[in-house]
């Protein structure tokens, strides 16, 4: 399996409901004609529970995640027309930022409904082992679901914006309501504690999720 997470910044002057509408709406529509996608979600922002800084270090409205059966199903996406000319060009209509991260992925979603939170951050390679045995040890002891994406390329279009420094990579945990969401990141939490320790401008997001494919 492949997976892309793909960081949106929505049009400078744009309503954030006009921004989900056109996403969910006619952007949706064109990516679902690109073949070869197996799951396609759309990770509306709702707000900025936890930074790391002292202010959030990505421009983030909303970030995709595109899951293809392999790396030539993927590869096969990008080059078509609707990957290669159709889309590039519908995005500037509403989008102002674009930041495209192939991901390798530990861990596994959950089934059933859970509030979700995205925690892009910074971090070195060589802690990726430790961070996601850290993360795992308190999915167990907390009851926690985690995983761990860590980006392996990157790429940004021509006519948007892109984060100058790209998450690293991305941590996602599920909740069982927003309350514990929010808990999760208060001063004495263990999963802020590893995320802290292990990584640096981490930013948590509370998610709208939808699922489109």
């Amino acid at each position: 399996m492949m997976k892309r997470m793909t960081l949106l910044a929505k049009k400078d002057g744009m309503a954030i409901s006009d921004f989900r509408a056109y996403w969910a709406g006619p952007h949706a529509k064109l990516a679902l004609g690109m073949g070869g996608i197996s799951k396609y979600t759309h990770n509306r922002v709702e707000k900025v529970i936890w930074a790391s800084g002292c202010a959030p270090a990505f421009n983030v409205d909303g970030i995709v995640e595109l899951f293809f059966a392999d790396a030539e199903a993927m590869r096969l996406a990008q080059v078509s027309t609707v990957g290669k000319k159709f889309i590039p060009a519908d995005e500037p209509l509403f989008l102002k930022g674009w930041t495209l991260c192939v991901v390798d992925v530990q861990g596994e979603e959950p089934d059933g409904e859970f509030v979700k939170v995205l925690i892009p951050f910074h971090g070195q390679a060589e802690v990726r082992s430790t961070l996601w045995s850290e993360l795992a040890r308190v999915a167990d002891t907390t009851g926690t679901r985690v995983a761990l994406n860590w980006t392996a390329s990157t790429a940004k279009r021509e006519r948007l914006w892109s984060e100058p420094s790209p998450p690293s990579g991305f941590v996602t945990a599920w909740f069982e309501n927003v309350v514990k969401a929010h808990e999760a990141f208060e001063p004495e939490s263990e999963l802020r504690s590893v995320i802290e320790r292990r990584t640096t401008d981490g930013v948590a997001y509370l998610i709208d999720q939808l699922r489109i494919k």
